[in-house]
């Protein structure tokens, strides 16, 4: 790959997994939030999230997996700064038990 391949997008991808006794009324409550946030924080492109399929016994845990899509990464970095995501997380972040996190460039 050339040096001056310019990106196609950059991802940002969690993966949680959630303390014992977070309901699944909680969990549904931040995938709803953090679903909205593509309406409310403009680098924000998209958000897709999933849950654990169980195919493989490599997941350490996780259950469940977010990825965001921005244009670039000074909009990954604006959507970390931004109030209204620090707002969400802080409902978020104490509800897991542990989380990974891999930002990269798509080519």
């Amino acid at each position: 790959m050339s040096s001056t391949t310019k990106p196609k997008a950059v991802k940002h991808t969690l993966f949680v997994k959630f303390k014992d006794d977070v309901t699944r009324e909680q969990i549904e409550k931040i995938i709803n939030d953090f679903t909205n946030l593509v309406n409310q924080v403009e680098p924000l492109k998209s958000l897709h999230w999933g849950t654990n399929l169980g195919i493989h016994d490599l997941n350490f845990g996780y259950t469940h997996a977010f990825e965001t899509t921005f244009d670039d990464l000074e909009g990954l970095q604006e959507y970390l700064d931004s109030p209204i995501v620090n707002k969400f997380a802080e409902g978020f972040l104490p509800t897991m038990s542990q989380q990974f996190v891999m930002d990269y460039e798509l080519y």
